[in-house]
């Protein structure tokens, strides 16, 4: 069985998106003509798509510097910039109502060791409530552990329900002509909406918090 795995084929990451990646065009137009080309010899599609809300934890508006002031693009966010008070999270990040919880701990601990004992609190209603400055200081500390990335703020990209998040027309009509073809259906795998993580890979995020951002 032959599967063509697409990563990320989004309009953001190509001229006129927020964050676009030098010569997408060009490969845009290379999968697509792969895809026509060689639809009968393709048993299987597996399309990742980057996948964030506005309040993610590389974006922006997820931090401030205490006077109201965003990190601009590019910036790289360092534990000991978060331990200074540099730069500040948001305390009110709430999951959406579909989920529970923005981290399960068996997997956190399962990963990096043991938990911080300050990560959670609870109210006077009994619900728990995450300490997001006590996971930012966590989550830079674990990331810059394992050597390969900092925390780097982003352009806001790939919002879900914005144009950004489409995947380019040539490849999405060539993929649909496939299918028409073939009597295949395009597997969609979304990514990156964990507001607390990133997830470079398409299979594990760089920091695992819940099963789903796990390999």
């Amino acid at each position: 069985m032959t599967t063509l795995l697409l990563i990320d084929c989004q309009k953001d990451f190509h001229p006129g998106g927020s964050l676009p990646v030098p010569n997408s065009d060009e490969d845009a137009e290379r999968i697509t003509n792969f895809i026509r080309q060689n639809a009968s010899s393709i048993h299987r599609i597996v399309a990742t798509m980057d996948s964030h809300h506005p309040l993610h934890i590389a974006h922006p508006s997820f931090w401030s510097d205490g006077q109201g002031n965003r990190p601009n693009p590019f910036t790289v966010i360092s534990m000991e910039d978060i331990v200074a008070g540099k730069w500040i999270p948001r305390e009110d990040i709430k999951p959406s109502s579909r989920e529970a919880l923005f981290i399960e701990e068996e997997i956190v601990a399962g990963e990096g060791g043991k938990m911080p004992s300050d990560l959670h609190s609870v109210d006077d209603n009994g619900n728990k409530k995450l300490n997001v400055k006590q996971w930012c200081i966590e989550y830079t500390r674990r990331l810059e552990a394992k050597g390969r990335f900092s925390l780097m703020i982003w352009p806001e990209h790939c919002i879900v329900g914005t144009e950004g998040h489409n995947i380019v027309p040539s490849i999405v009509n060539a993929m649909m002509d496939w299918s028409r073809q073939t009597g295949g259906s395009v597997e969609w795998v979304l990514k990156g909406q964990n507001l607390l993580t990133e997830m470079y890979s398409a299979l594990c995020a760089e920091v695992p918090v819940t099963k789903d951002t796990s390999f």
